[in-house]
């Protein structure tokens, strides 16, 4: 696990959330005139893993990273940070309407206690 400490954040996109994917890209540039580092091209952004838990306290902002399945890639201090959205289609049912048929055929009284469905908001 990684966690991200970040200072003077007044606008923090709203549209962060966990299970999103975080990123960072240096900032700083190569001296030599060589645009490549050791862990990839500058201004290549990496990917850092999953966000986990999001913590506000005024303009200041913690994220902390699942980095289990990238563990090669940490950001430094002066990094730029960045994030994309989970994959839209894990959920079972895609789509805007969807509809369910019960039959019972049997003779003796049958009640329905739940039915629940896992579904994934794809229109935001």
């Amino acid at each position: 696990m990684i966690t991200l400490f970040l200072n003077n954040i007044n606008n923090l996109n709203n549209s962060l959330q966990v299970g999103d994917m975080v990123y960072a890209t240096s900032t700083t540039p190569v001296v030599g005139g060589d645009d490549t580092q050791s862990n990839g091209i500058v201004g290549e952004p990496l990917i850092v893993g999953i966000l986990r838990r999001i913590t506000v306290t005024g303009s200041f902002v913690v994220l902390d990273v699942d980095d289990t399945p990238f563990p090669l890639n940490i950001p430094s201090a002066n990094d730029f940070i960045m994030f994309s959205k989970y994959s839209q289609t894990d959920g079972d049912v895609n789509g805007y309407y969807a509809e369910a048929t019960f039959k019972n055929n049997s003779k003796q009284k049958a009640e329905l206690f739940s039915v629940g469905s896992e579904i994934t908001i794809n229109s935001k």
